[in-house]
């Protein structure tokens, strides 16, 4: 009896390593990443808000920027302006 309880806790115990060693966990957004949608703005100073899919940036008063978190599976793609501002009136 106590031999075939060990030999199934070690059966799922092998299934539970060999399942987790062939899911990689994600990689975590690189530095350059991280700082250009952050930077976004002030490469466009007419955008005010733009998203990369995955976070979404506004710019606040002066030049605060105020940046979502990312999601747990999310991958950024190609960062787009959203909203620019108005054109001023004549």
């Amino acid at each position: 009896m106590m031999r075939g309880l060990v030999t199934i806790v070690v059966a799922l115990w092998l299934s539970i390593a060999t399942g987790e060693a062939q899911t990689p966990a994600p990689a975590p957004p690189s530095p350059a990443a991280e700082s250009s949608i952050h930077a976004y703005g002030d490469r466009d100073k007419t955008c005010i808000a733009w998203t990369d899919t995955c976070r979404t940036c506004t710019r606040g008063d002066g030049d605060t920027v105020h940046c979502s978190n990312i999601g747990i599976a999310c991958q950024p793609a190609e960062i787009t302006c959203t909203t620019r501002q108005p054109a001023p009136a004549k």
